[in-house]
């Protein structure tokens, strides 16, 4: 019972700074919508907006590309013969591959 009496008092004493204790730790931790939730959400949507800017880009790029590719015929040809080993009628092709070691 002595404990117990001992506690008490502390808590009666300090019972200002137990409440503002416990808050901190409910508002900063322990709560869903908590200061370390919303920093770790702040974060992750930092790096979805990347990735959004990421594809935004890689979309832009292709879509020029088959703008290219629809409007000109010398890129068709051009990438017909560099990835597709096509050749004209009178010509001959030759691949040259480097050993990897």
């Amino acid at each position: 019972m002595g404990r117990l009496r001992t506690f008490w008092n502390f808590i009666s004493r300090h019972k200002y700074a137990v409440v503002i204790v416990l808050f901190v730790a409910l508002i900063g931790f322990i709560d869903e919508n908590s200061l370390w939730e919303r920093y770790q959400h702040k974060m992750q949507l930092a790096e979805l907006r990347e990735e959004i800017d990421r594809y935004t880009e890689m979309y832009e790029r292709d879509s020029y590309k088959l703008q290219e590719l629809n409007t000109n015929v010398d890129v068709l040809t051009e990438i017909a013969r560099e990835r597709y080993f096509m050749k004209m009628d009178d010509e001959d092709v030759f691949v040259i591959e480097e050993d990897k070691e």
